[in-house]
């Protein structure tokens, strides 16, 4: 089974492929994987309707499909990405996007991101870093797939879309380069393509408050997100935090948590989504998630969520 994109980022580029028509003079060029014969439908209008059949039928979008759709979009030019982006968030049903957009502050956006993110996307990640009057996002590969420019582009101008949403400030966005230049906006439309890393999006102001909110126990929790297969120390967590690993230690106690208690907790959400969301087999979720086995995952699955990994999956 293929890994799949959330049906609201499917339904966000289904749309803005709708209402832009292509450009007569495109900026990018077309890419069609053979020519379409008179009459039949061409590359990218046969990879929209096999989109419409299967979320019309409520099945998943592959991400090869999601990424055809993509580069259609692309095609198209700066302004039918960026809706696409915005139109995310416009009246969102799904329970996660909903969640992103009652943050009460930017900060509070940037927490919810990440495991909102590891749900409407399974082919990469993102790292953030929220300073003074800019966040700066990273787009990283995932479990071996590498991002491609127009997926890069697509993901600053939805963060884009977020901040200027809950902050309610307009923001520019920068794109940076592999070695973290800035590039202009319009470089992503460019021939040829910049490698792009990722994006920053800033605003002028007064700068928000940067604290991450939820305290020591959600700052554990994002940064074993980002890793969740490293052989995690109390230790190492501690210097990756700034902290003596005795200072960790009691404020996890503080508040109730355990660093293995925490630890363990993610590396389970990060397998229920890749089993939920993907083929893969068992063995290789238990490795990527961060579990000694394929029999240590399970263990630790059916204590959690009273079943096994494989019942799971056969869930409907």
């Amino acid at each position: 089974m293929a890994r799949t994109v959330h049906p609201a980022l499917a339904g966000s580029v289904l749309w803005g492929l709708r209402t832009h028509p292509v450009p007569s003079a495109s900026p990018v060029p077309s890419a069609s994987p053979r020519p379409s014969a008179p009459g039949e439908p061409s590359a990218p209008g046969r990879a929209a309707a096999a989109a419409e059949r299967l979320l019309a039928a409520g099945r998943p979008v592959p991400e090869r499909l999601h990424r055809e759709l993509l580069a259609a979009l692309h095609h198209r030019g700066p302004a039918a990405v960026d809706a696409a982006a915005r139109h995310l968030f416009d009246r969102p049903s799904d329970p996660l996007l909903r969640e992103l957009l009652t943050a009460p502050g930017l900060p509070e956006l940037v927490a919810r991101a990440r495991p909102a993110e590891s749900w409407l996307y399974i082919g990469h990640r993102t790292r953030t870093t929220l300073a003074g009057d800019s966040l700066t996002i990273r787009h990283l590969p995932d479990l071996g797939t590498v991002p491609e420019l127009v997926e890069t582009l697509y993901v600053c101008l939805v963060y884009r879309a977020g901040v200027e949403l809950v902050t309610g400030r307009a923001c520019a966005l920068v794109l940076l380069d592999e070695d973290g230049a800035v590039l202009p906006l319009e470089a992503g439309w460019r021939r040829p393509c910049p490698r792009l890393a990722g994006g920053r999006v800033e605003w002028a102001g007064p700068p928000l408050p940067a604290e991450p909110p939820g305290g020591l126990p959600a700052a554990v929790r994002r940064e074993v997100a980002l890793d969740p297969a490293r052989a995690w120390r109390l230790a190492d967590m501690a210097a990756e935090l700034g902290l003596a690993p005795r200072s960790l230690q009691r404020a996890l106690g503080r508040a109730g948590r355990t660093f293995q208690g925490e630890l363990t907790a993610v590396r389970l959400d990060v397998a229920a989504r890749l089993i939920r969301r993907t083929g893969l087999p068992l063995a290789e979720i238990a490795a990527a998630a961060g579990f000694a086995d394929h029999p240590h995952l399970s263990r630790r699955f059916r204590a959690r969520f009273g079943r096994t990994p494989q019942e799971f999956r056969a869930e409907p």
